[in-house]
């Protein structure tokens, strides 16, 4: 398997704001398994940027991960969940914290698209669950998202809150936006939120030109159930 090779940015926490530029860090870096096993465990040192970040690189195989961040002589940490899509190289951004980070459940989306795809401002959002295809879509529910676009791939976290969880599953579409400030919305057909059981599921799904040209012919404002793309959890 090739794997990937993953630039990491990691966002200095209060502590380290202070610092010189050029100062440098260590941290221990931890990329583990779904059964646990450690495919990346050491440290790692990086310089302190003018930017408030620092750089780290490493290899990883194909698969779905916990990451794990840790600066003890600042007292900062990051930890997150990561796909790696096989052969797509790929750049992460995290954020450290003073302390211990806050615990989060999200749901991964990831997949490859053309680079034209980075130019419809992709986002991703949540409608109710009666919401009907081919039907004006409403007002989108409100759910905490974080999106990392490459070049030839893409990468999403979803995060319910209490408040979804007590909605039960609803609709989630992919929202692209054309030439004249209108959307296109997309379903993709995937539960949303689940039960959390440690790890999160993750939903792959391909976008190549033809489908990024079919949806660009259809009407706005309305959810598309468009049969254009496989998609498949883990």
């Amino acid at each position: 398997m090739l794997g990937a090779h993953v630039v990491l940015h990691l966002g200095l926490c209060h502590a380290m704001l202070n610092l010189p530029p050029e100062t440098a860090i260590t941290a221990h870096v931890r990329v583990i398994d779904r059964i646990g096993r450690p495919h990346l465990d050491q440290n790692m040192s990086f310089l302190r940027n003018y930017e408030n970040t620092g750089v780290v690189q490493f290899d990883v195989p194909f698969g779905l991960y916990a990451l794990q961040v840790s600066v003890p002589r600042y007292g900062c940490y990051a930890q997150d969940f990561f796909f790696i899509i096989n052969g797509h190289d790929r750049t992460m951004t995290e954020q450290l914290t003073d302390g211990a980070p806050a615990a989060t459940y999200p749901m991964l989306m990831d997949g490859t698209a053309p680079a034209s795809f980075i130019y419809l401002s992709p986002t991703y959002v949540l409608f109710d669950k009666d919401t009907q295809c081919n039907k004006p879509v409403g007002d989108p529910i409100q759910v905490q998202t974080k999106i990392e676009d490459d070049q030839d791939s893409f990468y999403v976290w979803m995060y319910p809150d209490a408040s979804l969880v007590a909605r039960g599953q609803e609709t989630i579409a992919m929202q692209i936006q054309t030439p004249t400030g209108d959307y296109h919305y997309v379903r993709i057909k995937a539960p949303f939120p689940v039960p959390w059981h440690g790890w999160p599921i993750n939903i792959q799904f391909t976008l190549n030109e033809g489908a990024i040209d079919f949806i660009s012919t259809q009407p706005t404002g309305v959810l598309l159930c468009p049969k254009i793309y496989e998609t498949s959890s883990g």
